[in-house]
Order: structure tokens, then sequence, then C-alpha cells
């Protein structure tokens, strides 16, 4: 409520590249957290299908006009700009915030940011990766100066743009990634035999050859192991092809399987059912990963790699398992809790509690709100500077 007592009105923007779309999703549940809590929230949401430079840019022009008339009509006291950098980019250059910037200043509202994804980083990718790292940091400079406060997903992200020196400075609040997926079914069952569960397997920088390597091991070892790549996009994929690819190259595409892409209810159904699951990223288990989120919310161990981005917080709580990114590794690693189902169940039990603790739809519902009441309040006309913080139920 604001100071008068009638509900806040909050304006939700923000853009999809394809019809299955986890950041969309996060911000759908966490709209409807903010509208349980008393918000009125209105939903503007561009869901792209050009395929050319022409057709997405008529495409996002069209949109950005719309975007300004509904913004007019709905006269929120501010917006949610939902910002993760590719869906906003056509082939990685971010060609399409501008339009969608100038939308939001016409409305006069304040903005808050949710990020999550900045931009690419400037050691992968090559030549290209070194574009879209160039051009995404210039236009995050307009976001950030656009915006009265920005929540990040990662205590990474934070550290790096207050670090950045040419980056606006705002209020930032740190709130990991919550899981979109519900709890699993009470009568959910656990499959018999030893299913093995990926969840977030078609995204750069997932392991896939080390995976593949320490299934073969273990089947070597005369485990039973079978592999399952839980949600989308399904082996009908560029990335489905690429894992059963490596699958037929170590004769194992008889112990690969796909669920494709199914009801979220059914995701955590397929997830409840592996005795272990994997966190594959190279970069280590991080807290702007979505993935993760609903891997450890399901109750099953999870197994994920040392790496660079490693959520501290997550290891020091015993919630995971994380070990040396060689399949040597993983492979011990699984066999153990595969044998030992006690240990499995107490080392699920922990990455539960933790991510119903730390990585809940509640902690960013309640970072959302207070930059919210802040930006309505009496001071809301004075930008202020702020030191870096979590979000009080992130903190470790």
């Amino acid at each position: 409520m604001d100071e008068d007592g009638k509900r806040v009105r909050l304006a939700v923007v923000g853009i999809s590249e394809s019809a299955v779309c986890g950041v969309r999703d996060h911000s759908q549940l966490l709209a409807e957290a903010l509208r349980r809590s008393g918000v009125t929230v209105s939903w503007h949401w561009l869901y792209r299908s050009g395929d050319s430079l022409a057709a997405s840019r008529a495409e996002v022009g069209a949109w950005s006009g719309r975007l300004t008339d509904e913004l007019a009509a709905d006269q929120p006291a501010a917006i949610l700009l939902v910002y993760s950098v590719f869906a906003y980019s056509y082939r990685g250059v971010p060609l399409f915030v501008p339009p969608v910037l100038s939308a939001l200043r016409r409305s006069g509202a304040p903005i808050i940011l949710m990020l999550h994804e900045l931009a690419y980083p400037w050691t992968h990718g090559g030549w290209r990766g070194k574009v879209w790292a160039l051009t995404q940091r210039a236009m995050l400079v307009p976001v950030m100066r656009a915006s009265r406060s920005a929540v990040v997903t990662s205590d990474f992200h934070g550290r790096w743009a207050r670090s950045r020196r040419w980056l606006p400075r705002r209020p930032l609040a740190v709130a990991p990634v919550f899981s979109n997926l519900p709890p699993p079914s009470p009568d959910a069952t656990r499959d018999r035999g030893w299913v093995v569960g990926v969840f977030g397997y078609a995204y750069q920088g997932v392991a896939t050859a080390l995976v593949l390597d320490a299934v073969g091991q273990l089947r070597a070892q005369g485990l039973d192991v079978r592999l399952r790549l839980a949600g989308a996009p399904g082996a009908r994929s560029p990335a489905g092809e690429d894992w059963l690819r490596g699958a037929r190259e170590r004769g194992l595409q008889d112990v690969l399987s796909f669920t494709g892409t199914q009801p979220a209810q059914e995701i955590s159904n397929a997830l409840a059912g592996c005795r272990v699951l994997l966190f594959p990223d190279q970069a280590g288990p991080q807290a702007r990963k979505g993935s993760l989120a609903g891997a450890l919310a399901s109750g099953r161990p999870v197994v994920a790699l040392a790496g660079p981005r490693t959520w501290d917080a997550l290891v020091a709580e015993d919630a995971i398992r994380v070990v040396a990114p060689q399949a040597e590794a993983l492979a011990r690693a699984v066999r153990e809790l595969l044998l030992d189902e006690g240990l499995a169940d107490a080392l699920g039990a922990r990455g539960r509690t933790f991510a119903e603790r730390q990585m809940g739809l509640a902690v960013t519902a309640d970072a959302v709100q207070r930059f919210l009441e802040e930006v309505i309040g009496p001071s809301s006309g004075r930008r202020q500077e702020r030191p870096f913080r979590h979000a009080e139920a992130a903190s470790p």
C-alpha cells in the first residue's frame, strides 16, 4: 500500500526469445508473489518470433510503441525491468535495448532492475564473444543509468557491478534465482534402478563429455546406471543431438533418455525420481541458475563440478557435493551416493533446506518489495547511493 492506503501499481516488463523461457517463468512466479503481498501487477512481455534482423527490429519496435501506450494507461508507481541481455539482442548484440528504455522513460515511473544476465564474459567465445562482451557492457551503462536500484542473482554479479568504475552506481540487493518448479507430488515415486539425472543440460558451459565419461566408468564398474536429461529442449535440438552423439561414441545410446518439454509438475516428479542429480556446469554451482535451485528443491542429492563461480555458502552448509572437474572424481562421488542411500537422503534433505531458505521465492519478492517501498516513499524523487547489500533472507 502507498501512503494513502491504495494498492501500489507495478509494471513488469521483459522479453523472451522463445516459448520456453526460464526467466519469464521466474518473473511470472515473482509477479504472483507480489500480488499476494498487496501489489497490483500489470504484465508487459514480448515473445519474440522474428528471425531476420529486419523482422526482429520491426517486432520490437511495434511492441515498444504498444508498451508506451500500455504504461500511459496503467500509470504504474514503478516498473520492474527484467533484463537478460541476450533476450534484447540480435545475434548477441543488444540492439533492442534503446527502444525499450525509451518507452519506459516516457512513462516517468522509476525503474527497478531484475538483472539475470548482465554481459557476456570477455574470455569466452573467440572473436564473436569479444563483440558480445563489448557491446553488452556498453549497453549496460544506459540500463543502469535509467534505474533507481537493481536486484542481482549472485554475489559474483554484485561484486562485478560494484567493481566496474564505468558503470553507474545504484543500490544493489542479491536474491538467488529460485526454482520455477512446484514441489514433487506427495505420491511421486523413486524410479527403479539407478537413474542419474541432469536438469539444465542445454546451455553453454555444460560438461557433456565429462558426464558421459563418468557414466561409462560407472557402468564399467558393474553399476547399471542410466542417465536422464530432464526438461527442455529435448532430444530433437542441437544440444540434444550433441548428447546423443557423445553417447553413441561411447556406446551409451541405450542408457540416455530425455523427458523433453513437460508440465512443471511432471519435471519436478522426474527429478525426485532420480537417485542422484548432477549439476555439470564448468563454472561451478551458481546462485543465478534456476536449474540448480530446481535440483536442490527436489530433495535428491546433487553433485556439481568445482568451478570459479562455485557458491561458497552452498558448500559451507554441506548442501551439495562438489568434486574436481574430472570424470573419475564425478564417478566416485556418484557411486558413493548410489550405494549409500542414507548418505544420499541426508545430502538431499540439506540441499532442499538450503534451497527453501536461501533460494526461495520470498527472498526475491522481499528484495523487490523493499526497493519498491523506497522508490514510492517521500524520498523517491532523490537518487541515493547505498552500499551493496544482500536481501536479508539471502544472507549466509
